[in-house]
């Protein structure tokens, strides 16, 4: 690499981790974030085969990152993909969700590179499954209460009672299947004060079970 032709991963200023591979997969840059997110230094990485390091896999344990890899291929081929999460194990193998867009130049761009961005979203993805989680839970108890309560939906109160932030983050552990114990756990009260609050937020949706509470709440999207 020429120093009047630096790489286009070089050129690049952005706040995501950056590396780049060239025509042969081989990691020819790795930004500070890079090492950041993934806790490798550039020294250990530079040289090798990206499929090697970031061994990424889906939420279906396919191995994603290897030789040929379909990113790659595209943009050999000059054909953009859309930005995709992926798992990756950190250097100190504690496993993380990246979600990563790739940049390439022109065809008759020297050197050739594929430039990863990538950003650490485990946050967001275990926010997803939480998400999925309740609304199985919720479509599970709906089911339920359509078969063993059919008389219970239609006796729901209105307009809809306006609840206070505790009484929200209560139907929320209610929908997520949580006992009275577990209630308590995760508001960090006594069992007796998380029973008392399950009890007033039914009085105040006018039901008389949890899962008439839950299946009005999904009813009225009040989570």
């Amino acid at each position: 690499m020429s120093d009047d032709q630096p790489g286009l991963a070089e050129e690049l200023v952005t706040a995501d981790g950056v590396f780049a591979i060239d025509s042969n997969q081989i990691i020819v840059h790795w930004g500070e974030n890079a090492e950041a997110i993934l806790g490798y230094k550039a020294e250990d990485v530079l040289g090798k085969p990206c499929y090697e390091i970031i061994g990424g896999q889906d939420s279906e344990d396919y191995r994603f990152c290897r030789r040929d890899c379909p990113i790659f291929t595209n943009s050999r081929a000059g054909r953009p993909t859309p930005d995709y999460d992926i798992l990756c194990a950190r250097a100190d193998g504690e496993w993380r969700w990246l979600n990563i867009s790739v940049v390439f130049p022109k065809p008759d761009r020297e050197p050739f590179q594929v430039v990863h961005l990538v950003r650490d979203v485990t946050s967001r993805r275990s926010t997803e499954q939480f998400a999925h989680k309740v609304s199985e839970t919720i479509r599970g108890l709906y089911d339920e209460a359509q078969e063993r309560l059919p008389q219970a939906v239609e006796t729901f109160p209105t307009p809809l009672p306006k609840l206070s932030r505790r009484e929200t983050e209560v139907l929320k552990l209610l929908a997520a299947g949580m006992t009275t114990q577990q209630i308590a756990d995760s508001l960090q009260v006594q069992p007796v004060t998380a029973r008392n609050h399950v009890a007033r937020l039914l009085g105040k949706l006018g039901v008389s079970s949890r899962i008439q509470a839950v299946v009005y709440a999904s009813q009225h999207k009040l989570i």
